[in-house]
Formats: C-alpha cells, structure tokens, sequence
C-alpha cells in the first residue's frame, strides 16, 4: 500500500455540503493501489463515538487519472455536527486514515479526537452560485465584429472574412447584438458574455479609458440596458467584462499621476517603479499600466464600478480580466459589493490555470474560464496530441480538482477570443469540430459558444481569432449550425446534462468514449471518437441496470437492448445521447 499517496484534507473539494443534505467525501489514493474502502461516521458529541461505532458507509471508485484513483460516498449524518474517517483495505491490509495520519487499531481511545471533523454541516453555505449560472450555455461576443445595428460611421473597415488585426474597427455595437438576440434564443443560450464595452482606442477595449462612459462606437446606456432588457425578455443573462488589473494610458487618474507624480492624489492608485518605462504593466503592454487595488481610494472607485453597471444597466454579472494578478482582498470585497447591489448576479475568473484558492471557498468567484479542460480537450479532439484514454485522464483530473458544485459553473469553451478558432486548430476538420463540440455540450459547466464557432468560422492566434461574424453563413444549409442547435436543444431538455455528475463509462481502443451524466434521469453519452467503422456492444452502466426501453435522443429512435448490452454502430464522429424512454 502506498501510503504516501493518500490524501485527504477537511476542505475544498474533498469535503463539500450538498444542497440535499447530505455530506459528499473524497479520498485520493495511488491509482489501483486500493482494493476496498469504506467511510466511518459518526457524530461528533454521539455516545456511539466514545463507543467507537460508526455508521459504514462504502465508498466506490469515482474517477483515475493516469496516477491516482479517487474514491467518493454521500451520506446523510443524524447530527450536522458530524465527524468521519477511512478504512482502507489492499490484497493483506487494513488501515485507518484520519487528520493525523495512518493507524492500525481497530478500537480507538474513548473520545477519540484524531477523527475528521465537519462540524454544523447543514448550517454551511452550499449554494452560492446561483442556479441559473449552473449547467446553462453560454455565448461569447467580441462587440466590434458582431453586428452593425445602428448607424454607419465613417472609416469602418468592410464587413467580410479574412484577417484581422487590432487597430481596425469593424462598427459592431450594442444595437446589433440586440437585434441578434433572436438567433442567440434559437441557439439555445441562456448567457451572453460581452468583451469590454468601455471608452478605449483599441478594437478590444481591454486598456479602459473611462469605466463609467460606453464607447460611443458600440451605443449608449440606453442601449445597454435595451440589449439587457431584451435579454431578459427571454431568460437569458448579461455578463461583462470588468478589466480592474490594468487600465489604458488616458485613464484620468494614470495621466494625473504619471503628470504629477508623488504629489498626485492618485499616485498609489498605480504600480510605479524603477523600471525602463516607470510602471508595471498588464504582460509588457506599456500601454496597460497595471492597477494597485491595495490603496483604498483606487479600491473604492471599482468597488463603485462594479456596483454601478449592475444597477443602472440591469447586468447580471461580471467575467473578470486577469483575475489571479488582483489583490485577493479586492475581490472578496468585490463579491460582497455585487451581491449587496443583486443578489443572484455571478461572478467569473479569467484563470488559466488550477483555480481553487479562488473558487472552492465561494468568497471570491462562482466559476472560472476552465482552461485545465479546454487544454486537454484542444490536444485531444483538434491535434490528436493525446490519444482516448490520456484524454479521459485529464477530464478526471480536471473534474477532481474542484467540488462538484464549483463544476456546474466553471466555463468550458473550444475558442475564445485569446486562443484560435478551435476549427483552425483542428486543420479545418468539421467533423473533430463536431465531436469537440458534442462534448463541450454533454459535459459539465457550462459550455460558451465563442461567436461564429457554431458557423464553422476559422481563425488564428489573437487578433485573427476576432474575425466579423459570418452572418452570410446563417441558413438553413449550414449543417454545423443546425448540428449545434440540436444539441443545445437535447441539453435544455435534460437535466442530468446541465448538473449531473460525470463518470467515465469506457475508453474503447476503437476510439469509442461513453461516459454518463448522472441524476433523477441519468443519461449516457456515446461519442466515437476514431476512424474505426463496424458494430460492438457496450455494457450498460450500473444506472441502466432497471431500463427496459431505451432512446437515443440524436437519431429520435429506440435503442435495443440484450441483458444488460447495447448494440451500437460504429463511425467517425458518429454519436449517441441515450435515456430510458422519452422524457423531457
């Protein structure tokens, strides 16, 4: 046994409160190095504790990658002040595992303390997300190369495909995306999410000017509150882009202290330093002089920003530019100013990395932009730099590294306006398109369709990826369009797609990937991910075990069904969403 491996901490992802009730527990292990392992608990002021008898509760195998095995159980304790700890079993041992560590007696010490806590379990804070940011489809717009609504300006370039760079502007503005929100509704998006409409020089606005003016070139609040209120209309959500890391050169206060210098009242408001150019900087774009949220009355204006936009534009909430690089005390403010002012609004981290510190506590962010996944998902559906089951690994991992809660908000998206067009990637290949796509949609968090990729728009490295949106494409004979809304469709139509938990099925070697999607109604993805074409079977999850009919959602038609197996065939890109009958 490889003791060393285990891991378990009272916190984060490892221990999290259900909005149910029920307590969830996670055990790291080395990968299949465990052969059985069972969750002892008990209440923390129980009589049954000094007795040492715990409630059992076995925990399965919930997930691999390519060196651990994690281990889960729910329970639902008599006491909310309840505690808990593991037995653990390989081929000739049998061990407990709690906060202090390994031991071997099978009769602890009356009132044994080494016991894993959790106390007031059901007085916890579970639900700070709200449920409408949890499992929805989200749809990413870069403004200035959407759609043009309002009037002709001189010096824009030509709406068409091609190159791009930064210094030209196209004149998408905010009346355009509203007069798009029909196609948004058909598409099935529950939540818009703009890139920086404020004053700036640039076509992405990420060097801010003035964070209480709209560019003139995108609209007015009149107009961003039109885009809200039509939005809203139909369900859906706004979100914006709030860039409080760094702001542009002309923002009022870095000219004042830049002209001033100490004398300026807004002299700590900024990063001065000994450097070439005096400042820090956003990367080494002089031209975004990074922001010190530290000093109160610098803290304060974006404390005010933030709260300002949501109320007098109706916004639902704000993705934050370079999250990891702000002041941590900021954004826990931050997160108090925006639910003080709404309640439900909802807060995400540009974080490119492992993100926990800033999620799993839910003081800061509800989700973040879930690069750890996309990663794994661009090296396996678009390069082919890892093969099936290293694919499976890595979406594991990427599922364990937070609470399942955290999962149902984290933001998994195949193209964003810093990455090329996934399509681009792929070497032009629709089909990986599709099957990317299939996944971002039947897996969990909520997928955000970045404009134009459900068009089958291309696009290198930023800026190219900021291409106009090929509207000339929308019709009724573009197949990847109708592919996209037909599994936005299916996705809104079953729960267990939106929130349920994800489990590996199979990794076949003919490149066949089946993983379930659990809850009331479970459902069971099929995706095929090779070049492979025949028939096989598949056995069916434990959660099919009671099925008698069967529904394949893409092809509208019954699956047969044989002791336990289904009969599947096989073909490049070919895929399945099966229920038990038909629900919706």
């Amino acid at each position: 046994m490889n003791l060393a491996a285990l891991h378990h901490v009272n916190w984060l992802e490892y221990r999290e409160a259900l909005p149910d009730g029920r307590l969830r527990i996670r055990l790291r292990a080395a990968k299949g190095d465990l052969k059985e392992v069972t969750l002892l608990y008990v209440g923390i002021y129980s009589k049954e504790r000094y007795f040492n008898q715990f409630n059992r509760q076995p925990m399965f195998l919930r997930a691999q990658d390519q060196v651990h095995d994690w281990f889960e159980a729910d329970y639902l304790p008599d006491d909310p002040r309840t505690c808990y700890l593991f037995e653990i079993k390989d081929q000739d041992k049998t061990l407990y595992f709690d906060q202090e560590g390994i031991k071997i007696q099978t009769n602890f010490d009356s009132g044994y303390l080494g016991i894993n806590p959790f106390p007031y379990a059901y007085i916890w804070q579970t639900e700070t997300t709200p449920a409408w940011a949890r499992g929805g489809i989200g749809y990413q717009v870069f403004p200035d190369r959407f759609r043009r609504g309002g009037e002709s300006v001189p010096g824009l370039e030509p709406w068409a495909g091609g190159k791009v760079n930064n210094a030209v502007r196209y004149g998408g503005d905010l009346k355009g995306i509203t007069a798009a929100v029909p196609y948004l509704a058909q598409l099935g998006v529950d939540i818009l999410y703009l890139t920086p409409i404020f004053l700036s020089d640039t076509a992405h606005r990420y060097n801010v000017y003035d964070y209480y003016q709209i560019d003139p070139l995108l609209g007015s609040l009149k107009d961003l509150k039109a885009l809200a209120d039509a939005l809203h209309a139909r369900g859906m959500r706004l979100i914006l882009d709030g860039v409080f890391n760094h702001s542009g050169t002309l923002f009022p206060p870095f000219v004042d202290a830049q002209k001033r210098g100490a004398d300026s009242p807004y002299a700590q408001w900024f990063c001065f330093d000994n450097s070439q150019i005096g400042y820090q900087t956003f990367a080494f774009a002089k031209y975004m002089p990074k922001l010190n949220l530290q000093n109160e009355e610098a803290a304060q204006y974006f404390l005010k920003v933030g709260r300002y936009w949501i109320r007098e534009a109706g916004i639902d909430g704000w993705r934050l530019d370079v999250s990891p690089e702000v002041w941590p005390d900021f954004w826990r403010r931050f997160r108090k100013a925006i639910k003080e002012e709404k309640a439900d609004a909802i807060l995400i981290a540009e974080c490119w990395d492992i993100s926990r510190e800033w999620v799993s506590v839910g003081d800061m962010f509800d989700g973040t932009m879930h690069y750890i996944l996309s990663r794994a998902i661009w090296k396996f559906f678009a390069t082919r730099e890892i093969n099936l089951q290293q694919f499976d690994w890595a979406v594991n991992h990427a599922q364990m590294l937070y609470s399942s809660g955290v999962n149902q908000a984290q933001w998994v998206f195949l193209s964003s306006h810093d990455t090329p067009r996934f399509l681009t990637r792929s070497g032009g290949d629709l089909t990986r398109l599709r099957m990317a796509a299939f996944f971002q949609l039947t897996s969990p968090g909520v997928p955000v369709i970045y404009y134009g990729d459900e068009l089958g728009m291309e696009g290198e490295q930023d800026p190219d990826c900021r291409r106009p949106m090929r509207w000339d494409w929308v019709d009724k004979n573009n197949s990847t369009l109708a592919y996209y809304r037909q599994l936005t469709g299916i996705r809104k139509q079953l729960k267990a797609l939106q929130t349920g938990d994800f489990y590996t099925v199979e990794t076949g070697e003919d490149g066949l990937y089946a993983y379930l999607r659990d809850g009331e109604q479970p459902v069971l993805c099929i995706l095929c991910t090779d070049n492979a074409t025949c028939e096989r079977s598949l056995t069916l999850p434990p959660a099919f075990a009671n099925a008698k009919k069967l529904y394949d959602w893409i092809s509208q038609s019954a699956i047969p069904q044989a002791k336990g197996k289904v009969s599947l065939k096989i073909a490049p890109g070919l895929t399945y969403i099966i229920t038990e009958n038909k629900y919706g």
